[in-house]
């Protein structure tokens, strides 16, 4: 694959009032950076975030690694002009860091729509998914706001229109593997896509009917969490973590298996290369809110999907799909 990358948090807050990162150290972001760029072996990073000066310290030491840049803005559970006047501002930033020499690719939203208001009803992620599973609410929402697919493109040129307002390098959009994307207005097609349920030939056949030509075709997201069984739950492994508890905890047993995530993952990597993708991002280097605890209940970690675990005293330690992601990309 031409592009190899890896996923990088640089904090977004999926629940209200809990951030992935609470803390941000641009020292410690440089460390990892230069540790995905020389030990993972990575030529790519998609940094995600919510906060514009976060993504552009980011930024800057991930060209400064060697890294080409993905900015992936993102605020959740805002309004599509919301979003776009946040993905406004950054790409101020992008552009600037691509006026400097670095090679920036510019993400123009992400899964928007679970993580926007008003695309389908409900004020919450979690209440868009009980939207989008219930035949009756789905109606109900297609009437006041148009089919899902309509109103999901309609803010997609918009969005697209606003990022080459700023930003003059390439666009594009990662996209929920079930949104039906009109891909005219970007420059490359990025798709978030995990197995949850599916075999990995079925995984990886549904790969074909994304591309479109003259667009290279990238797999914005795919990883698995390090637990028994959490490749058959993809994007919602992490489900198992209860934030209500005191402290947080999992609210079922799970067997930690950093040998299923790593095989899970290679074994990914390997049939979207298969497959003939131009690059692909696992999700993600580590996962900051998760943390590792030798208490199995409150091993947040086994529910997070980072190649790093994340010790107690903030300090990380590589877990075995970490060496399983560098094999592979070593040999790409």
């Amino acid at each position: 694959m031409r592009i190899r990358g890896v996923v990088y948090d640089t904090g977004v807050e999926l629940l209200p009032g809990r951030p992935s990162r609470p803390h941000f150290d641009p020292d410690g972001v440089r460390r990892d950076l230069r540790v995905i760029r020389t030990e993972l072996g990575a030529n790519a990073v998609r940094l995600i975030g919510r906060d514009p000066a976060r993504l552009r310290t980011a930024g800057i030491a991930a060209a400064e690694a060697g890294l080409s840049v993905w900015v992936s803005p993102g605020l959740i559970d805002v309004t599509p002009a919301t979003a776009r006047a946040h993905l406004a501002a950054c790409a101020d930033d992008a552009e600037r860091l691509r006026a400097e020499g670095a090679d920036v690719v510019l993400v123009a939203g992400w899964e928007a729509t679970l993580f926007l208001r008003g695309i389908v009803a409900g004020a919450t992620a979690a209440q868009r998914v009980a939207t989008l599973t219930s035949p009756r609410r789905l109606v109900a929402s297609t009437l006041r706001h148009g089919p899902f697919p309509w109103a999901l493109n309609r803010h997609l040129r918009r969005a697209a229109a606003t990022a080459r307002a700023h930003f003059t390098g390439p666009v594009t959009y990662a996209a929920l593997d079930f949104e039906t994307v009109d891909w005219t207005p970007f420059d490359l097609v990025g798709v978030d896509h995990y197995r949850a349920g599916q075999t990995r030939q079925e995984w990886a056949g549904r790969i074909a009917g994304w591309r479109r030509p003259g667009r290279p075709t990238v797999l914005t997201e795919l990883g698995c969490a390090t637990y028994t069984g959490a490749a058959q739950r993809g994007a919602t492994a992490w489900t198992v973590v209860d934030r209500e508890a005191d402290p947080p905890r999992l609210r079922e047993p799970v067997t930690r298996d950093e040998a299923g995530q790593a095989e899970e993952v290679g074994a990914l990597l390997d049939a979207a290369e298969a497959a003939g993708v131009d690059g692909a991002f696992v999700f993600s280097y580590a996962a900051f809110s998760y943390p590792h605890h030798p208490e199995p209940e409150l091993d947040l970690d086994a529910a997070g999907y980072g190649l790093v675990a994340v010790l107690p005293d903030g300090r990380v330690r590589r877990k075995a799909a970490f060496d399983a992601v560098a094999r592979r990309f070593a040999g790409s």
